[in-house]
């Protein structure tokens, strides 16, 4: 994978260069520029033009940074609604090390501007100090699916957002290195990560373990974030 571009939001690439965030920062993109594209394994109902499986990239992240190195996995912003007993209402970073929030977003638009909104929670909170959002470049978006999140977007919302959307963190724009889509590796390839593999290694490291519902969460209802805010704010 290549990195096309970082932006840089209310700092954000100063403050990842500096002596306590520096180190994870690296070790971070040393791992994101491995990244395959993997090819998803049938058509998409969306477009025959969409080829990229999503899923099969992030489990490969997963594992790379929570099974073979120590950042931590889906790591918990908000507790669960205590009226909520499928603990469907907590709210959860992708991964976080050194006090760095990292959201990877290869989905819809919307939950690119979901997970600026947990960043600033969690720093809110006193859980972070910094975060990194990647998303692919437009022509990314265009072979993964419809309405995603790509990077020029990004970036042009978040300029025109400086007063009000305060949260350091940088933008890290991504794409194949070529285009050659047959060439990419069938998603079958990318490793199988749940909160079992995550706990084994973690186990191994002498760390606590994540529990097992600690999954991406899909409720992305006005609801469920009115309830998210109101955690907060209380």
């Amino acid at each position: 994978m290549k990195i096309v571009d970082i932006f840089s939001h209310r700092n954000g690439r100063d403050i990842l260069g500096s002596p306590n965030f520096s180190p994870a920062f690296n070790e971070f993109v040393s791992v994101l520029i491995k990244l395959p594209p993997y090819r998803a394994g049938k058509p998409k109902k969306t477009s025959s033009k969409h080829v990229i499986s999503p899923g099969a990239m992030n489990r490969w992240l997963d594992n790379e940074l929570c099974v073979k190195r120590d950042w931590d996995w889906h790591p918990l912003v908000i507790e669960t609604d205590p009226a909520d007993k499928q603990h469907k209402s907590q709210l959860r970073s992708d991964f976080r090390k050194a006090r760095i929030e990292v959201e990877v977003q290869f989905g819809n638009v919307a939950r690119y501007a979901y997970d600026v909104y947990k960043m600033a929670i969690s720093l809110a909170l006193g859980q972070a100090d910094v975060g990194i959002q990647v998303v692919c470049t437009k022509k990314f978006a265009e072979i993964t699916g419809g309405n995603i999140a790509y990077y020029e977007r990004a970036v042009r919302e978040l300029e025109r957002s400086r007063l009000t959307v305060i949260v350091p963190l940088v933008v890290i724009g991504i794409e194949p290195e070529q285009w050659i889509f047959d060439a990419y590796p069938p998603e079958a390839q990318a490793p199988n990560v749940t909160a079992k593999t995550i706990n084994q290694a973690r186990a191994a490291r002498g760390e606590p373990p994540v529990p097992n519902e600690a999954d991406r969460e899909n409720d992305l209802s006005l609801a469920y974030i009115r309830r998210v805010a109101a955690g907060v704010l209380g």
